[in-house]
């Protein structure tokens, strides 16, 4: 903002407190202190919207390539590329599938998952044990597909989906008689499917293998004991080290 978004405000309030004090001083009534505030509060939020609004128009006229591409970095797929399709009835099978995703989770969690944490903690920590795994009710969405049509080998078939998930999973561990957790998880990223080998006989798909074409974006907050490191350094150290294994896993 410019200089006289700090200096408008400054003189209003010195001259509200030159006034304020000159009312007491001829012992007018309190009443007309507080109408005067009150004023001055009114005239400063409008001041401050009025700034705000300039200052968005000066950044779409300086700017405006800039703030296009922002906006159009949050839209789907599928209205930025015509190549790529819109899928909305994936998302409504993923939505009756969702329930029977979340039991398999817990299943993957606690049979898969668990026995490996506990073989890598240290002796006081082997307790290790997944007390809450709840999937939530938003299901994960696919934004759009692209399927390639050129340069692609007779025997295979390629798909892209942009994933998306915002949902309310929530998910609660115990160790060494502590409680941590997490919840509220986003995750994005651009999925690759490759059905190969193709067969001249049922099922026609001989394989399919699935990976993160990079790194997909993922946040979450902690809970329980995990709130006591939510400090900025620590957690985005945490973030990393969750995001780098994640890559290890599902990142050609």
């Amino acid at each position: 903002m410019a200089v006289t978004s700090y200096l408008v405000p400054l003189i209003g309030g010195a001259m509200l407190m030159a006034t304020c004090y000159m009312l007491g001083r001829f012992n007018y009534s309190v009443a007309w202190i507080v109408i005067l505030v009150g004023l001055n509060f009114l005239k400063s939020t409008m001041w401050r919207a009025r700034e705000q609004r300039l200052m968005a128009l000066r950044q779409a006229a300086t700017q405006e390539k800039e703030v296009i591409l922002a906006q159009l970095q949050d839209l789907p797929a599928w209205v930025q590329f015509p190549d790529t399709e819109r899928v909305e009835w994936i998302n409504k099978v993923i939505l009756q599938l969702w329930p029977y995703v979340g039991e398999y989770t817990k299943v993957f969690l606690r049979e898969v998952i668990e026995p490996q944490v506990r073989a890598q903690m240290p002796g006081p920590l082997k307790s290790f044990k997944f007390l809450q795994m709840d999937m939530g009710d938003i299901p994960c969405r696919v934004g759009g597909i692209k399927v390639y049509t050129h340069n692609v080998g007779r025997d295979r078939i390629i798909v892209d989906m942009d994933v998306g998930y915002a949902g309310d999973c929530e998910f609660t561990v115990g160790v060494a008689g502590f409680k941590g957790g997490l919840n509220e998880m986003v995750f994005s990223g651009k999925l690759r499917a490759v059905l190969k080998p193709l067969l001249p006989y049922p099922p026609m798909v001989g394989g399919v293998s699935a990976f993160f074409l990079e790194n997909p974006k993922i946040d979450f907050n902690l809970t329980g004991m995990g709130e006591m490191v939510e400090l900025p350094g620590l957690l985005t150290a945490i973030r990393s080290i969750i995001n780098q294994q994640v890559a290890n896993i599902c990142v050609l």
